[in-house]
C-alpha cells in the first residue's frame, strides 16, 4: 500500500511531439553558389511547453571559418552550437565532415518557438563575409 502511494506521487514524464525537420544551407563565393555549410536534422517540443530536443548534423563544406548555429528561444539568444569536426555522413559526404549536435534542453519557462541561425563564411577578393540562414520552429503545444 505504501508503494502504491509513492508511485502515485511520482510526476508524469512529458511527451514529445512529432519531430519537425530541419534543413538549411548557406552559400557564398564569388557567384553566391558555393556551398559553405549545411544543417540537417530535427527539433521536437514537449507537451509541458518547457523543453525541447534537437538532433542535428552540422556539415562544413567550404566555410572559411568553422560554421556554427545560434539558438534562440522565443526570440531570445540562448546558446551557440559549434562545428568541431567529425566524419562523413550521407548528408555530408566525401572529404567533408559533420558534427553531430543533440541535446534535450529544459528552458525553465514556456517555449513558444525555437529559432536556429546557421552561420558560415567566405573570403573573396580579400573580404571576409558571414553568410546566414535562419528558420523558426513553432511549438505545436501552445
Amino acid at each position: 500500500m505504501v508503494v502504491a502511494a509513492l508511485l502515485s506521487v511520482t510526476p508524469a514524464h512529458a511527451a514529445y511531439g512529432a519531430p519537425q525537420p530541419v534543413s538549411m544551407a548557406v552559400y557564398g563565393g564569388p557567384t553566391g553558389s558555393q556551398l559553405l555549410a549545411r544543417l540537417d536534422g530535427t527539433v521536437q517540443f514537449d507537451d509541458g511547453n518547457t523543453k525541447y530536443l534537437y538532433n542535428l548534423e552540422l556539415c562544413r563544406v567550404s566555410s572559411f571559418v568553422a560554421p556554427h548555429v545560434s539558438v534562440y528561444v522565443n526570440g531570445v539568444y540562448k546558446n551557440t552550437l559549434y562545428y568541431s569536426g567529425g566524419s562523413s555522413t550521407a548528408l555530408c559526404p566525401a572529404f567533408y565532415t559533420a558534427t553531430p549536435l543533440a541535446a534535450e534542453v529544459d528552458n525553465g519557462s514556456t517555449v513558444m518557438n525555437l529559432t536556429l541561425t546557421l552561420v558560415g563564411s567566405d573570403f573573396n577578393n580579400n573580404v571576409y563575409r558571414e553568410r546566414t540562414r535562419t528558420a523558426t520552429y513553432d511549438n505545436p503545444f501552445n
